[in-house]
C-alpha cells in the first residue's frame, strides 16, 4: 500500500519514524523538510522546514522532540522541541548521522557512516562533544570494527544494534564493550547471508527486522534462524510484492511496516 507519493517525499526518502501515537516523520530529502502525519491523515501537518538538506536519518521522542541528522552539510544534529519553530545544535559529527537513537536514559546515538563508528553524548546537559561507543574509527571486519554502519538500535538493556553495512553483518554490542557479536550475516553462527544490510529494528517480543538494500527485501529472525517477510524474490521493483533498494523501516502499534527506499515511495505493509 502506498502511504506518500514523490512528490511529497522526494526521490530518495530515507529518514523515516513512527512514534507511540502512531505519527508518521519523513525527511525530504530534496527540500529539507520533515513532514508528518498525525491521527491517520493523508495530509501532512505540521510540515517542519530545515534549511538543510540531505537529511539522512530521524528519531522522535516520547516527548514530541525531533532529532534531525545534519552532519554532511553543517556537521552537527539539531533538534527541534516539541511545537517549537527553532532547533538548536546538540551534537557535532562529522559526516553524515546514518541512524539516529535516543536510550531510555536520553543519551543520543549516532551511526557516522563515513567514519566507521557509532558515537553517542548524554542530553540535556549542554554536551556537543560525543564519545565513541563502538567502532575504531578505520574500516575492518575485526569484532571491534565497522565498515560504513547505518541503521542501529539500542535496547531497554542497551545493547546496541549496528547494521554493518559493507561487512554485511548485523553487530551486537553489550554495554561497555568494544568488541561486538555478530548475530546476523557474515560470521554470526547461523547462516543467512546478507547484502548491504542498512537498517535494523526490534519489536516488542524481540524479534530483529533487517532491511537488506541490495537483495531488495525486508527480513526477520525466527527462532531457528531467519525468514524474509517483503521482497522476497530478491529482484528489484515497483510491484506491490516487490521493493527498489530499500534503505529505512518503522512500526506503528498495530504492527504495520513503514519502509523508505532510494528509489521508490514511502510504503506500509500490513502485519
Amino acid at each position: 500500500m502506498t502511504f506518500a507519493e514523490e512528490n511529497l517525499v522526494g526521490q530518495k526518502p530515507v529518514g523515516l519514524f513512527v512514534n507511540d501515537q502512531d505519527a508518521v516523520y519523513v525527511a525530504n530529502r530534496e527540500n529539507g523538510q520533515i513532514l508528518v502525519w498525525t491521527n491517520g491523515s493523508s495530509t501532512p501537518t505540521p510540515i517542519i522546514s530545515t534549511n538543510s538538506t540531505n537529511i539522512w536519518s530521524i528519531f522522535v521522542t516520547t516527548d514530541g522532540d525531533i532529532y534531525a541528522d545534519n552532519g554532511n552539510e553543517n556537521g552537527h544534529v539539531n533538534k527541534w522541541t516539541f511545537n517549537a519553530t527553532q532547533n538548536e545544535i546538540v551534537m557535532n559529527v562529522h559526516g553524515w548521522c546514518t541512524g539516529l537513537f535516543v536510550d531510555i536514559n536520553y543519551h543520543l546515538y549516532c551511526s557516522s557512516t563515513n567514519n566507521h563508528h557509532v558515537i553517542k553524548i548524554p542530553l540535556n546537559n549542554g554536551q556537543t562533544v560525543p564519545m565513541v561507543v563502538a567502532g575504531t574509527g578505520c574500516r575492518g571486519p575485526v569484532p571491534n570494527m565497522l565498515d560504513h554502519p547505518h541503521g542501529i538500535f539500542i535496547d531497554n538493556k542497551l545493547n546496541l544494534y549496528v547494521a554493518d553495512t559493507h561487512n554485511n553483518r548485523i553487530q551486537l554490542f553489550a554495554p561497555g564493550k568494544k568488541d561486538a557479536k555478530t548475530i546476523a550475516g557474515f560470521g554470526a553462527k547461523v547462516r543467512f547471508i546478507l547484502n548491504r544490510p542498512t537498517d535494523i529494528a526490534l519489536d516488542v517480543d524481540g524479534y530483529l527486522y533487517i532491511v537488506e538494500s541490495q537483495n531488495h527485501r525486508i527480513i526477520r529472525s525466527i527462532p531457528n534462524g531467519f525468514k524474509c517477510l517483503v521482497g522476497c524474490s530478491g529482484n528489484g521493483g515497483a510491484t506491490s510484492q516487490q521493493l527498489d533498494y530499500p534503505q529505512s523501516m518503522a512500526f506503528d502499534t498495530i504492527g504495520n511496516i513503514f519502509r523508505s527506499a532510494k528509489i521508490n515511495t514511502m510504503l506500509r505493509d500490513a502485519p
